[in-house]
């Protein structure tokens, strides 16, 4: 269990599940009646949140567990279930759920209460965020994701972070990837390398379970046993990593970096933070373009690059 939180009505909410548990494990539906799980597997960086449960009935003191197949990434986020309107997600008495809170492969259980879902539970299911991961037969034994920190397919480039920043941005969120606000921000105050599943590690904040950075000289021995080709890959450019020993592939998208506000190099360059400190201003990066690969290139660690996580 991973960040488990109760609000004040938990003693009456639990009251209510301890009743309805062993209904629910003898197989009787009480989706009519206000209390269900459902499946969500809307993109991070949407802000609402939907879900189909059949029979469902939303009323005052419904009860919903409600499995994310992806983080949140979005700024006030709302729950829609079925043909109800999308209502707000808040968090115990602190008003909207804010980013971050919930990682992928997480059961977020909320009470109906006052036209918004009050959010009682968080718990990680970190044997589920084992999938993805692709066996390249790699001498460490490394499984790569199969896709960005963010997206949901290979092809799209998921969040940009600046280095040792948990918080990703969307394409055309409008954030600005400037020294002054990384100068503000908590990595900046790094002076070495990020550590494996510590607050810093833009990859585990984001995806949970084992899922972490690439550290630098794991990308060295991903471009030594792999070779590479620059494709076009459902329109979108960039590199396929193969693996020399079994054959198996993964493919990064080309998907830029940003300075301030401007996206830069989209479909030419990638971009890929490692764990890798270098010095007070840049950090260690996976960079290629159409031809070739550099595994520990290094850049100002404010910019607004991708992340590709390992386990």
């Amino acid at each position: 269990m991973d960040d488990f939180i109760l609000s004040q009505n938990s003693a009456r909410v639990q009251a209510i599940l301890d009743e309805i548990n062993p209904v629910v494990e003898n197989g009787h539906d009480l989706a009519g009646l206000g209390i269900a799980y459902g499946y969500c597997s809307t993109a991070g960086s949407t802000a609402i949140k939907e879900v189909s449960i059949s029979n469902f009935i939303l009323h005052e003191n419904s009860v919903v567990a409600i499995y994310f197949q992806n983080a949140f990434t979005a700024s006030n986020p709302k729950l829609k279930i079925g043909s109800n309107d999308a209502k707000n997600i808040y968090y115990m008495n602190a008003g909207a759920l804010p980013p971050g809170k919930v990682r992928a492969n997480t059961v977020v259980t909320m009470v109906y209460s006052m036209s918004t879902f009050w959010v009682i539970g968080i718990e990680s299911r970190s044997a589920a965020s084992t999938e993805g991961g692709v066996d390249l037969a790699l001498p460490s034994g490394l499984l790569w994701c199969e896709h960005n920190v963010g997206a949901s397919r290979p092809e799209d480039p998921g969040l940009y972070f600046s280095w040792g920043n948990v918080t990703g941005h969307a394409e055309g969120s409008g954030y600005d990837f400037s020294q002054t606000n990384y100068d503000a921000s908590a990595g900046a105050y790094l002076s070495s390398d990020i550590a494996v599943g510590d607050e810093f590690d833009m990859a585990h904040h984001n995806m949970g379970g084992q899922w972490r950075l690439p550290r630098r000289a794991e990308f060295v021995e991903l471009s030594t046993y792999c070779s590479h080709e620059w494709i076009d890959q459902d329109g979108m450019f960039g590199m396929r990593f193969t693996s020399s020993n079994n054959g198996n592939s993964i493919f990064f998208p080309a998907a830029g970096y940003y300075n301030g506000t401007t996206l830069n190099d989209r479909g030419t360059y990638g971009n890929y933070w490692s764990s890798g400190f270098y010095s007070a201003s840049n950090a260690y990066y996976l960079n290629f373009n159409s031809s070739s690969v550099n595994p520990q290139n290094n850049y100002y660690r404010r910019t607004g690059f991708t992340v590709r996580a390992v386990q």
